[in-house]
C-alpha cells in the first residue's frame, strides 16, 4: 500500500467510527429514556393502586364502629325516601309497571374532637316489574308472585364514604408497616423488584414524620408521587412519594443482555479500529525503516567496494606491483574490506534466521571470564585507533556458564562496537562482570551520547536507529541490538539498558549460571 494513502484511510476510518459511536450512544440514550418512561408508568400505577388500598383501609377502620346501620335501614323499608312508578303500555291488552323504591340515608361519624368526620351515604334500592292485563271494567287479581315482589323488602345496597379530615395528625391516619408492605407488593406485581424508600409529603411540599430511612437519606433524589388524601374541596392534603436509590442498576440489570450485547459490539469495533490503525502505522513505519535500511546498506557496501576498486587499480600499477610492501598493504586492505562486507551480510542473514526461529545454539560449558577477556583485548586495538581505552573489572567468583561461544561473542562485539561508535569524543569503555545468585552479569558501559528516555525500549527493535541528525554519520543497519536481545533470550537470559542523554549508556547482560 502506498504510504501516502495510509493517513487518508486513517482519517476516513476515524470519521466513520466517530459517526457510528455517536449514533450508538444516541440510540442507547433513547433506549434508556424509554426504559425510564416504562419504569415511571409502572411506579405511578403501583402508587395509584397503593393509595386506593390505603384509603380503603382507613375508611374500614372508622366504619367498623357502626355495624348496625344496615339493619336500621332495612327496618325502615316501609318508609322510602324516594319512590318511582313507571307505566308502559306495550299493547292494547297489556301494560307493564316498573317500580323503584330507594332508601337514602346520610350519616356523619365523628373521628376526632377537632371536628374531623367520616361522611357516609348509603342507598338501598328495590325494583319490581309487573305485567297486567288491560281491562277497564274488571280489576285484575293480585297474584301471590306479584304481591311477593311488592312486599319482599329485598334491597340492593350501595354505600359511599368520604373522609372529612383537617386536623388529624398524619401518623394517626396511616401505619408505616402497612405502607411498606402494600407498596412493595404493588411494585412487585408491576415487575419492579428493587430497593425503595417512601415518604408522605404535606400540602406545603414538606416531608412529614411518616417516612422511611431510605427516603430521608435520598430525599433530594428524583421521586415519584401520587395524591394520598384530599380535603372536602378536593385539594391535595398529603401525597405519597417514592424514591429508588438503585434505579439505574435495576434498569441495567433487567435489560442486561441487550446492553451487554451493544457494549460488546461497540468495544469490538473500537478494538478492530485501534488494531487496524496500529497495524497501518506499523506498516508505514516498517516501510520507512526498510527504506532507511536499504539506504544504509547501500552506503555500507559502497564504501568497501570503492576501497576495493581503488586498491585493485593500484595493484595494477607497475610501480606498486613491483613494491612488495605496497602489494602487501593493498592486499590486506582488500581482505579487510571483504571481511567487513561479509560481516554485514552475516548480520542480515543471522537476523533472518532468528526471525524464522532457525538458529540452533550449540551450548557448552565455557569460561566466560577468559572469553570476555580475549574479546575485550582484541577490540581494544580498534578503540586505541581513536586514542580510547577499555577497562576491565572481573569480580565474578563463578564464571563457568553454558553458552554458545559464537553467538555470545558476536553479541559482545556488537555491544562494544556500539559503545565505540556512539562515543563522539575519545571512547571510554568499561567491561565488568559479577555473579548474583544464579545469574552471571556482564556490564558494558560508555560515556557516549546516551539515549533519549523514549528510545530505551525501541533500540531493541529491528532496523531501529536513533536519529543523530545525519543518517550516515554512524555506520550500521540497526540490526545489532535486536540480534543481541534475541541471542540473550535464546540463552534464557535478560538484557537491560540504563542511559542518560549526553552522559552515556550501560548495557547489562544476565545469563543463567550452570547448576
Amino acid at each position: 500500500m502506498n504510504n501516502k494513502f495510509i493517513p487518508i484511510i486513517s482519517v476516513f476510518m476515524t470519521i466513520s467510527l466517530i459517526v457510528f459511536v455517536t449514533l450508538q450512544f444516541y440510540w442507547l440514550k433513547g433506549y434508556y429514556e424509554a426504559l425510564e418512561q416504562d419504569f415511571s408508568n409502572k411506579v405511578h400505577a403501583a402508587l395509584e393502586s397503593s393509595v386506593k388500598k390505603i384509603n380503603d383501609q382507613e375508611v374500614e377502620k372508622y366504619y367498623a364502629r357502626y355495624k348496625n346501620f344496615d339493619q336500621e335501614a332495612i327496618a325502615n323499608a316501609d318508609q322510602p325516601t324516594l319512590t318511582l312508578i313507571q307505566t308502559v303500555e306495550d299493547s292494547a291488552s297489556k301494560r307493564q309497571i316498573t317500580t323503584y323504591k330507594n332508601i337514602i340515608e346520610k350519616q356523619s361519624i365523628p373521628i376526632s374532637p377537632q371536628g374531623d368526620s367520616l361522611n357516609l351515604t348509603k342507598m338501598y334500592t328495590d325494583e319490581a316489574l309487573i305485567t297486567i292485563k288491560k281491562n277497564q271494567n274488571t280489576p285484575e287479581l293480585l297474584t301471590a308472585e306479584q304481591n311477593s315482589q311488592i312486599e319482599s323488602g329485598e334491597f340492593n345496597f350501595r354505600e359511599f364514604a368520604q373522609l372529612n379530615v383537617k386536623d388529624l395528625p398524619i401518623d394517626q391516619r396511616v401505619d408505616q408497616n402497612s405502607i411498606d408492605s402494600l407498596v412493595s407488593r404493588e411494585l412487585k406485581m408491576k415487575g419492579i423488584d428493587t430497593k425503595f424508600g417512601y415518604g408522605i409529603i404535606d400540602s406545603k411540599d414538606q416531608l412529614t414524620t411518616v417516612a422511611s430511612s431510605i427516603y430521608k437519606d435520598e430525599k433530594n433524589a428524583d421521586s415519584y408521587s401520587f395524591p394520598l388524601y384530599l380535603d372536602s374541596n378536593d385539594q391535595i392534603q398529603y401525597s405519597l412519594a417514592l424514591v429508588f436509590p438503585r434505579k439505574g442498576y435495576s434498569l441495567a440489570k433487567n435489560n442486561l443482555p441487550m446492553l451487554l450485547g451493544t457494549f460488546l459490539s461497540l468495544l469490538t469495533i473500537l478494538g478492530i479500529y485501534i488494531i487496524s490503525i496500529n497495524y497501518m502505522m506499523k506498516q508505514k513505519k516498517i516501510a520507512e525503516v526498510k527504506t532507511d535500511f536499504i539506504n544504509n546498506m547501500s552506503h555500507e557496501f559502497k564504501t568497501p567496494l570503492a576501497t576495493i576498486s581503488v586498491a585493485t587499480d593500484s595493484l595494477a600499477n607497475d610501480k606498486i606491483s613491483n613494491n612488495p610492501e605496497k602489494v602487501k598493504y593493498y592486499s590486506h586492505l582488500i581482505k579487510q574490506e571483504n571481511l567487513r562486507m561479509k560481516k554485514q551480510i552475516e548480520n542480515v542473514l543471522n537476523m533472518s534466521k532468528l526471525e524464522r526461529n532457525e538458529v540452533q545454539l550449540f551450548l557448552k560449558e565455557t569460561n566466560l571470564r577468559n572469553l570476555i577477556r580475549e574479546i575485550t583485548e582484541s577490540f581494544s586495538l580498534i578503540v586505541a585507533q581513536r586514542d580510547g581505552t577499555i577497562t576491565q573489572e572481573f569480580t565474578a567468583d563463578r564464571y563457568i556458564v553454558k553458552v554458545d561461544e559464537f553467538h555470545i561473542s558476536n553479541a559482545l562485539i556488537n555491544l562494544l562496537d556500539n559503545a565505540n561508535k556512539y562515543s563522539p569524543e575519545v571512547p571510554e569503555i568499561s567491561v565488568k562482570t559479577k555473579s548474583d545468585n544464579h545469574w552471571y552479569i556482564i556490564e558494558i558501559s560508555d560515556k557516549g551520547i546516551g539515549l533519549d528516555s523514549d528510545n530505551k525500549k525501541k533500540i531493541f527493535e529491528k532496523f531501529f536507529r536513533e536519529e543523530t541528525g545525519n543518517i550516515h554519520n554512524v555506520k550500521g543497519q540497526g540490526l545489532g541490538l535486536s540480534y543481541v536481545k534475541k541471542i540473550v533470550e535464546l540463552h534464557k537470559g535478560q538484557i537491560l539498558v540504563e542511559s542518560h542523554k549526553g552522559k552515556g549508556s550501560t548495557f547489562t547482560l544476565k545469563l543463567p549460571m550452570t547448576s
